[in-house]
């Protein structure tokens, strides 16, 4: 039987009245979820001041006659800070010296161990359990069973059973009360005023289920289940989670500066850059940012390179995804790691994710395995729920856009449809320019003889038809017969370079 408090009533709807400080309440739409069955997802999440960081709220249920539903609360102190947050609540050094706070037996009944602090129901049962998370510091109001949030053998409650929905609101009232008053006392044992701050709990569309199931067969603590969670606009930096291995990511290191050609291509991208850098000038006008670019053209024509520029003039994280990144020959793998994938992306926001080679991860699914079709609508779930999630754009690149899924390509997802097509003689002389002075940057003095008018029609006329990466290759090429030659000075001759084109043009 749900608890409650003594002295206090409800409104319909969820809302739980607290006189001060953080105002926890819960949407109708959470408890239709969790009546009818939900997997384990993020309900709300906040920044707090110190000496707290942030606040974590997590659930899921499971339906039937003998249905439960689990509840948890991670709150996280900033910095250094967790063991004076948390020591009014007889944790951390101060274990087995203190009684609960006021704030919380004043309103339930408690029971304490030298672990944690119960708060029982009006049969005396164990209602919701405060204690330490497995990470140092952390402190967990929850009801369920959570392996990595709490320790395995430490303190935890059962889950609520869910019988009608009458009792399901009073848990979720009862857990809002709990929640907000802990909070609320951490502050007032500090001298501080609780902030002023209002949550609602909602089912929303980040979902850590995958993240939990490679907890599990990792072992890993909570400390890596936190840095998995994705996090709001006002969610606090959470520790980073090691990168799986083959996964590129880090920040975008190069600019449209260092891009021959593809004027239209950078235009495009440009105007994406302030969905990241500026979200709030699209919510002015009643707008949406665009969720994700779609880049089609043939190989080598600087995809790649203009998804990191985007990434470095938005200042946003890089990750870089192939296809071998996600593919797996065991069940439901690839859909987990690319979940994760997701998950790394809001945790880092703002962040750019780009899927080199989309075609291979998610294509035409009438031709296609049952494993591709999972993974496909993993992606375009995820790709539903970026409006949860502030700060990312999908950039995906393609040779065959006629391969991939057409749901990915409607507007709501894959916004932009951006042509980057083999260069013209201007792009191809702006390219030449880019890597000959690259080149002579990094050499530090001139390596390559002027070139006028006339020489340039002539390297343009050699490389009829080639691609940057093509360009660039020349350019290398011509610098490694000096480096194997052993010339010390010299320069490098049009000649020479127009030699050197004859070597990467294609038989074809």
């Amino acid at each position: 039987m749900a608890i409650i408090p003594a002295g206090a009533s409800f409104p319909a709807g969820g809302a739980v009245p607290v006189p001060s400080g953080l105002r926890l309440s819960w949407g109708p739409e959470l408890a239709e979820r969790l009546g009818a069955g939900m997997p384990l997802t993020v309900l709300g999440q906040v920044a707090l001041d110190a000496p707290l960081g942030r606040l974590l709220v997590v659930g899921r249920s499971e339906p039937g006659r003998e249905g439960a539903v689990a509840l948890a609360a991670v709150i996280m102190p900033v910095g250094n800070a967790g063991a004076l947050a948390l020591a009014p609540f007889g944790l951390g050094p101060l274990a087995g010296t203190l009684q609960p706070p006021a704030e919380l037996s004043g309103r339930f009944p408690t029971r304490r161990t030298p672990e944690a602090i119960y708060i029982l129901d009006d049969h005396r049962r164990d209602l919701f359990v405060a204690g330490p998370g497995v990470v140092l510091n952390q402190l967990v109001v929850s009801c369920g069973t959570w392996p990595f949030l709490v320790p395995l053998f430490g303190p935890r409650t059962r889950a609520r059973p869910l019988t009608d929905r009458a009792a399901l609101e009073r848990d979720l009232d009862g857990f809002c009360v709990v929640v907000g008053a802990t909070v609320d006392a951490i502050y007032r044992r500090h001298g501080a005023h609780p902030p002023s701050i209002a949550l609602t709990l909602r089912p929303t569309a980040l979902n850590v289920d995958t993240a939990m199931d490679g907890l599990r067969r990792l072992g890993r603590s909570a400390a890596d289940l936190v840095s998995r969670l994705p996090r709001g606009e006002s969610f606090a930096e959470a520790p980073r989670a090691l990168p799986r291995p083959g996964l590129r990511q880090g920040v975008g290191d190069s600019s449209f500066d260092e891009v021959g050609g593809q004027e239209e291509a950078k235009r495009e991208l440009q105007a994406i850059c302030l969905a990241i850098r500026d979200p709030q000038a699209y919510r002015r006008w009643g707008a949406r940012p665009p969720k994700g670019v779609l880049m089609y053209g043939p190989p080598g024509t600087g995809k790649t390179l203009l998804a990191r520029c985007l990434a470095q003039e938005a200042g946003a994280h890089f990750v870089h995804v192939r296809a071998t990144d996600i593919s797996s020959k065991w069940y439901g793998e690839a859909e987990r790691r690319l979940q994760s994938v997701f998950d790394q992306a809001r945790r880092q926001a703002p962040s750019v994710l780009f899927f080199d080679e989309i075609d291979a991860v998610a294509r035409a699914r009438e031709d296609a395995h049952e494993a591709t079709h999972r993974v496909v609508s993993t992606l375009l779930e995820n790709m539903d729920g970026l409006e949860e999630a502030r700060g990312i754009v999908v950039i995906a690149a393609t040779n065959r856009p006629e391969a991939v899924d057409t749901a990915l390509t409607r507007p709501g997802r894959f916004d932009r449809l951006v042509e980057v097509p083999l260069p013209n003689r201007v792009a191809r002389q702006s390219i030449f320019r880019v890597h000959l002075g690259k080149a002579e940057r990094q050499a530090g003095r001139s390596l390559f003889q002027p070139i006028d008018r006339l020489g340039w029609e002539q390297l343009l006329d050699a490389t009829e038809d080639f691609s940057g990466a093509d360009i660039a290759e020349t350019v290398r090429r011509a610098l490694e017969v000096k480096v194997r030659s052993g010339a010390q000075e010299g320069q490098i001759t049009l000649a020479e370079l127009i030699e050197q084109a004859a070597t990467v043009a294609r038989p074809w």
